[in-house]
């Protein structure tokens, strides 16, 4: 299968959490990018389905992302430390921090 991904990604570890129906799903992001999020999880939700995720960064911030999960990969358990079990997210809405946390990451610097 082609890589349909443009945007640039970083990998970073950052604990996220979402919900689904009553239950409160954990995981840690593989690499974030402008554009989306891989998200490493034994809990996989369905392809389409609408999220909203609390990223969670060092010293207690978190910040609100809203996204569509875009793809899935189901990894057996002896495999995991090789290959990322988990779900991509499109995001949909995220705040502006969110964008200055990326830009510190890929050391970018924004001229205002």
């Amino acid at each position: 299968m082609a890589n349909r991904r443009f945007s640039l990604r970083k990998r970073r570890r950052f604990l996220i959490e979402w919900l689904s129906g009553d239950s409160l799903c954990t995981g840690f992001t593989e690499d974030i990018s402008p554009t989306g999020i891989f998200v490493r999880s034994t809990y996989i939700p369905k392809i389409a389905a609408a999220l909203t995720l609390q990223l969670l960064l060092p010293g207690g911030r978190k910040l609100q992302l809203r996204g569509t999960v875009v793809r899935s990969q189901r990894v057996p358990q002896n495999l995991r430390a090789v290959v990322p079990s988990g779900f991509g997210v499109r995001l949909n809405e995220a705040p502006e921090e969110y964008f200055q946390l990326l830009a510190n990451l890929f050391g970018l610097r924004f001229v205002s």
